[in-house]
């Protein structure tokens, strides 16, 4: 396969993302020692089973709902490619953004989670979309933009857990896992009905947005 040719602003772009990730890669790298018992606590974190009960369904369709838009872009890598890193980064990465600019990691995190966030809702894509076609892909800021947010919605949502019991009645309030200071530690209460209706909000942003922004047909269906 040749190599394909690019405007000059594609050009600095990928050496942009690509010294952003690269850099990203050395900085976790250096801090491994630090990260790994970090990493195997948010393993368990992230299999919260109600976590992976929302997971599935959502890995599915977006794996499996591109043959049946217009979206010549949307097909099973890119798909399941994005829900996958999602899944696995996002949690991760906006607690990491809050504690950075809250001051309890160091500032170098900081490029670590904005390299998570854009390469999982963005420069996976484009760098696919490139390998695969030959070209880079003309939806790629509209992707940028509404890929961020979902990957932010996701985030929250599998940060949700229910905090401590507030009054004598047992009303339990919402809080955010990156919170705890034993963070990403599995919380104590892992059950999903204190946090039902919180979860709502994120789940439909990201359903809205995934089936609002593309023209749908039933031609999928004959191929």
């Amino acid at each position: 396969m040749s190599l394909p040719e690019l405007s000059p602003f594609f050009q600095r772009y990928i050496a942009l993302w690509s010294s952003v990730c690269l850099l990203a890669v050395a900085i976790l790298a250096w801090e491994r020692k630090r990260l790994l018992p970090e990493w195997r606590d948010y393993v368990r974190y992230l299999c919260v089973p109600w976590k992976l009960w929302i997971f599935a369904p959502a890995f599915l369709f977006v794996t499996f709902a591109g043959r049946y838009t217009d979206d010549e872009t949307w097909d099973v890598v890119s798909g399941a490619g994005m829900s996958i890193l999602t899944y696995l980064t996002a949690p991760w990465s906006i607690g990491l953004l809050y504690q950075t600019l809250s001051g309890s990691r160091p500032w170098r995190y900081l490029l670590v989670a904005i390299a998570l966030i854009l390469f999982s809702s963005s420069w996976f894509y484009d760098g696919y979309l490139l390998w695969r076609d030959g070209a880079y892909t003309v939806r790629w800021w509209a992707n940028l933009t509404l890929s961020t947010i979902i990957y932010f919605a996701a985030g929250i949502l599998w940060n949700l857990e229910a905090g401590e019991p507030r009054d004598e009645l047992g009303r339990r309030a919402y809080q955010l896992g990156f919170l705890r200071e034993d963070w990403p530690a599995p919380p104590r209460d892992q059950r999903f009905w204190p946090l039902a209706l919180a979860t709502l909000p994120f789940i439909l942003v990201g359903a809205f947005l995934l089936v609002a922004c593309v023209g749908w047909s039933l031609s999928g269906f004959a191929s």
